[in-house]
Formats: structure tokens, C-alpha cells, sequence
């Protein structure tokens, strides 16, 4: 094969050579440019959106982590004014969720919760833990006849 190349190479005249030279080096730069460069430079300009949304994100964060932190204190302020259960209480009427019977013992609370959607339900126990430092001590619960409920046996709930 380099042969036939060969001969062909020397059977074309010197100006056919130079045209022939020249687009094999445009080719070569084509085929560096969309196989090396522009995939580099498109990773390189997703990367950097990628870093200005992030540093969007930080900056917002850090704008409104002050009024997370107030917010979360104020209903810390009225939490600790209220009694557990009546807190417990007011928080689920507030989400909706029917406590069948809550027992309020010295500094903890044991409830009965016949029917709650589970999503509601770590949505309510993320509240009370994360904006009135409400702990679980033993929560015993199980999966209903509808699916996405579950039956609140047992949970017991302390400051």
C-alpha cells in the first residue's frame, strides 16, 4: 500500500503535491479541533455554569441563613412557653394529621396515630426536631392497608 502511495505521489506534478499537503493539514486540524479542543472547551464552559450556579446557591444561603436561624429561634422562644403535648397537639392540627391519643408524662409524650400519610409524617417529626429540638425516644410504627399510609403505634417524643 505505501508503495501505490508512492507512485501516485510521484506520478502527480509538484503544484497537485502542494494542494494534496495542503488539505491533509486542514483535515489533520479539523479532525484536532471537533475531537479534542471542542469537547474540552464545552466541559470546560459547563463546568464553569456549573460553578457560577453553586456560588448562586452559597451566596443565597448565606444572605437568608440569618433569617432561617431567626425564624427557627422565635418558634423555639414559643415552643419552650408550651407544654409538649400542646405543642405536639398544635403542630399536627396544623398538618393535619388526627393524634387518636397522646399521654403526657413528665418530660415526654406517648401518641397513637391511626392513619398518617408517611411522607406528612417525617415531615412533621423533621419540623418538631428541627424548629423545636423535639427528640424521638422509641417510635413503633407499621404499614397500613392504603398504600403511602402507616399506623403510628407507639412514639414517644421528648424535649
Amino acid at each position: 500500500m505505501f508503495e501505490q502511495v508512492n507512485k501516485w505521489w510521484h506520478s502527480i506534478t509538484e503544484r497537485e503535491q502542494k494542494l494534496t499537503l495542503a488539505s491533509l493539514l486542514a483535515i489533520f486540524i479539523a479532525l484536532v479541533y471537533f475531537s479534542v479542543w471542542q469537547p474540552i472547551a464545552d466541559n470546560l464552559a459547563a463546568s464553569e455554569l456549573k460553578l457560577k450556579n453553586a456560588q448562586q446557591t452559597l451566596h443565597w444561603v448565606e444572605v437568608n441563613a440569618n433569617k432561617l436561624v431567626a425564624s427557627g429561634t422565635v418558634v423555639n422562644k414559643v415552643g419552650e412557653k408550651q407544654n409538649l403535648a400542646q405543642l405536639i397537639s398544635s403542630t399536627a392540627k396544623r398538618r393535619q394529621i388526627d393524634i387518636s391519643r397522646i399521654q403526657g408524662r413528665q418530660n415526654s409524650v406517648n401518641l397513637l396515630i391511626n392513619q398518617v400519610e408517611f411522607n406528612e409524617f417525617v415531615a412533621w417529626m423533621t419540623s418538631l426536631q428541627n424548629q423545636h429540638q423535639i427528640q424521638i425516644l422509641t417510635a413503633d410504627l407499621s404499614k397500613d392497608k392504603v398504600p403511602g399510609m402507616i399506623k403510628v403505634n407507639r412514639l414517644s417524643l421528648s424535649y
